[in-house]
C-alpha cells in the first residue's frame, strides 16, 4: 500500500512510523536488564539479520549484490553506525534516558557542521545561531549530570550523536547508494567487536523474548524506515519528525519505570528542541 502513496507522503510516513516504532527502544533496553556488552551483542547481531531480510524484501533483484558489495562509502557508513550503536547502548545504561535522547537529538545539527567540515557544503547562518543556543542547552544537561555521576553516559551519547551525524552526511552525499546493507554490516561489526565481552546465554525467559522483539523487529524496521525516508523528503523534514523520539522515549520510561528527568535536563531539552524545531522550519521554508 505504501508504494502507491505520493512521494512526499511516503517519506513522511516512513520517518513517522520509523521513529514511533523506535521510541520504546530505550525502555526495552532497561527492561532486558543485561550487561552493556551482552545487550550490544544481541542488538547488533539480530538487527543485522533483520536488516538483511528487509533489504532482500525491498529489492529482490539486486538486494543480494548490494549486501555483498557495499563499496568504500558503505564501509564508512557501516563503521559510523557501529560506533553510534555501541555508544548509544552504553549511554542508555549509564545516564538518564531523557539525557541520552536530548543529546542524541542534536545529530542533524552536527550533520550540517560535518557537511561543511568534510565537503565544504554551504552552512546557513541560522545553523550557527542554532549551534550557539544548543551549546547552552547541552551545558545545562551536562551540568545536571555532574551532580549525579552520569557524565560518562552523557559523553557517550554525544559520541553516538556525532557518529550518527557522520552517517547522515554520507547517506545524503551518496544518496544513489542503498545504505541499508551498510546498516546491517554495522550490526555484524558490533557483534564481532563485543563478542569476547558478551554473555549472550545469560539472557533467558522474558528478557530473551524482549530482546528478540527489539533486535529482530523494532530496531531493523524502524532504522530501515528512517534510513530510506531522506530519499523522499528533505533532511530538515526528517529532522523535525525525529524530534518525536525525544518526547516519546522518556515518556515510556517514566510511565513504566518512573524515571523523571532532572530540572537541568528539562531546561536544556527545551532550549535544544526549540532551537532544532525552529531550524528545521526555517530550512524547509528556504527550499
Amino acid at each position: 500500500m505504501i508504494a502507491h502513496l505520493k512521494t512526499r507522503t511516503k517519506g513522511v510516513a516512513l520517518s513517522l512510523f520509523g521513529i514511533t516504532l523506535l521510541s520504546p527502544d530505550s525502555l526495552l533496553l532497561r527492561l532486558i536488564n543485561a550487561d552493556v556488552w551482552t545487550l550490544v551483542f544481541w542488538r547488533g547481531g539480530l538487527s543485522a539479520i533483520g536488516l538483511i531480510c528487509l533489504t532482500l524484501l525491498i529489492d529482490k533483484k539486486t538486494g543480494f549484490r548490494e549486501i555483498i558489495f557495499i563499496g568504500k562509502h558503505g564501509v564508512a557508513v557501516a563503521v559510523g553506525f557501529a560506533v553510534s550503536a555501541l555508544a548509544f547502548v552504553f549511554a542508555i545504561m549509564n545516564t538518564a534516558v531523557s539525557n541520552a535522547l536530548v543529546i542524541m537529538s542534536i545529530s542533524p545539527l552536527l550533520a550540517a557542521i560535518l557537511s561543511y567540515v568534510l565537503f565544504r557544503e554551504a552552512t546557513a547562518s541560522r545553523t550557527w545561531l542554532a549551534a550557539t543556543a544548543i551549546t547552552v542547552g547541552l551545558g545545562s544537561v551536562f551540568l545536571g549530570s555532574l551532580e549525579t555521576n552520569r557524565l560518562a553516559g552523557d559523553l557517550s551519547a554525544l559520541i553516538a550523536s556525532t557518529a550518527l551525524a557522520f552517517c547522515f552526511v554520507m547517506i545524503r552525499k551518496h544518496r544513489e547508494v542503498n545504505m541499508l546493507p551498510s546498516l546491517a554490516w554495522s550490526g555484524f561489526l558490533v557483534c564481532l567487536l563485543v563478542s569476547p565481552l558478551a554473555a549472550p546465554a545469560s539472557v533467558t525467559g522474558v528478557p530473551l523474548l524482549l530482546t528478540i522483539l527489539l533486535c529482530l523487529f523494532i530496531v531493523p524496521v524502524g532504522m530501515g524506515m528512517i534510513t530510506l525516508s531522506p530519499r523522499y523528503i528533505s533532511a530538515p523534514e526528517v529532522s523535525l519528525i525525529m524530534r518525536l523520539e525525544v518526547l516519546l522515549a522518556p515518556f515510556w520510561v517514566w510511565l513504566v519505570l518512573g524515571e523523571v528527568p532532572s530540572i537541568q535536563t528539562l531546561i536544556g531539552g527545551v532550549i535544544i528542541l526549540a532551537s532544532l524545531t525552529l531550524l528545521s522550519i526555517l530550512s524547509m521554508r528556504s527550499r
